[in-house]
């Protein structure tokens, strides 16, 4: 690798100097997609700086979405934003953020007990008039916002929960920790939207813009529905991603004359009962 010449009497700092010099390597494809990172303490050395200069430099690029951290694994190159595993575990956008080593903040809108619209009581199996605590908060990467996120979770379930400071905990994990429920398996539904109406103003788009939406219902271990929630992520912000296995040919199933019988389908992992994966039906 030819040493890059930084100047280092320039009023740029060296880290933003550093972080143009990893952007043009992943613009140009020498760091292609997935591409990983030499060490830490070997890429600073090749480039002639201190790790810790080279550190932040890198902190940067993955609250951008360019490159994210995998514990254990190291540092890798993204496809530009952040990417949403598609329903191969059950894990919060928090998670997600904190898996990558994303610096993120919470801004809360709304935090309330109410009687949700039938729609969602149905899917949270409410009784009539049985209320739910209703959650709106904004996740904020860099001061931007990348995700809006409507919860409903049944206060009978959750007694206090609207009392929870949601800046500083995740929902997940304070239904976990806090009430002791055993979150098991969840549905989520994909979909490619135009911005508008509380998407569009929180996420900061303009009217149109692509959304990715997220409808998702989480059920405990017995089938109990716990949380229901509507998400809504902006689409120059994230990817989805899915590791998809082929069945072997033997094992499908086969009509007359060879024909495959009944619709086919793609399958990313368990069916919707199991803790981890989703079916794509075409």
């Amino acid at each position: 690798m030819q040493a890059p010449n930084f100047d280092r009497t320039s009023p740029v700092p060296l880290y933003l100097q550093i972080k143009e010099w990893m952007l043009e390597q992943i613009r140009t494809g020498r760091w292609p997609h997935r591409y990983k990172l030499p060490a830490e303490e070997d890429l600073a050395a090749d480039i002639g700086v201190s790790r810790g200069t080279l550190r932040k430099a890198i902190r940067k690029l993955v609250a951008e979405g360019f490159l994210e951290q995998i514990h254990g694994k190291g540092t890798f190159v993204t496809a530009g934003g952040i990417e949403q595993p598609l329903a191969q575990q059950l894990a919060a956008f928090s998670e997600l953020l904190e898996e990558r080593g994303i610096p993120y903040s919470t801004q809360v809108l709304r935090q309330e007990v109410m009687v949700p619209e039938p729609r969602v009581a149905a899917l949270l199996r409410l009784s009539p008039g049985e209320p739910a605590v209703f959650l709106a908060r904004v996740r904020l990467v860099e001061s931007r916002p990348v995700a809006y996120m409507e919860n409903y979770v049944p206060r009978r379930l959750a007694p206090g929960l609207e009392e929870v400071d949601f800046t500083r905990h995740g929902l997940f994990a304070t239904l976990e920790q806090r009430y002791g429920l055993t979150l098991s398996w969840g549905h989520r539904t994909f979909e490619a939207l135009a911005a508008d109406g509380r998407p569009a103003e929180y996420l900061d788009l303009p009217p149109g813009a692509p959304v990715f939406y997220i409808q998702q219902v989480v059920y405990l271990a017995g089938g109990t529905p716990v949380e229901y929630s509507d998400v809504w992520l902006r689409g120059d912000r994230f990817r989805l991603s899915a590791v998809v296995r082929r069945r072997p040919w033997d094992a499908r199933d086969r009509g007359p004359a060879g024909a495959a019988a009944g619709p086919q389908r793609a399958s990313t992992g368990s069916d919707q009962s199991g803790a981890g994966g989703s079916k794509l039906w075409f």
